[in-house]
């Protein structure tokens, strides 16, 4: 999706290009529907470019990525307490479900448990 913040979208900042690695959270999120918004950067710190990203999506949910953590975070909390934080080696279903979740805090339903 295009750099374009006034339409509805998880923004997702992609660090040093590592958007592939995470390519389940991203299937995760399309599953349920929710439309989201790349953005790549050269450099930065995951847990502070993800409640960013949430301040500049207008569902308030922002994403971050490096090669080695992926960090849900809501508009809401604090910087230092994302909602979910999740490591590159765990398995595919808990990435989809993390994206399945991100999608599911836009539409206010229950979380899945990420390892279900």
């Amino acid at each position: 999706m295009d750099s374009n913040h006034s339409a509805p979208a998880i923004v997702i900042t992609v660090i040093n290009d590592c958007a592939s690695l995470w390519h389940e959270v991203l299937l995760g999120i399309e599953e349920e529907g929710i439309p989201f918004l790349l953005q790549h950067h050269p450099a930065g710190d995951v847990v502070d470019s993800a409640w960013q990203a949430a301040r500049s999506s207008p569902l308030l949910v922002g994403i971050a990525c490096d090669r080695h953590t992926l960090v849900v975070h809501y508009k809401n909390l604090p910087v230092s307490a994302p909602l979910f934080t999740l490591m590159h080696h765990q398995d595919s279903q808990a990435q989809r479900n993390t994206g399945n979740n991100a999608a599911r805090l836009v539409k206010g339903i229950p979380f899945r448990d990420l390892h279900a």
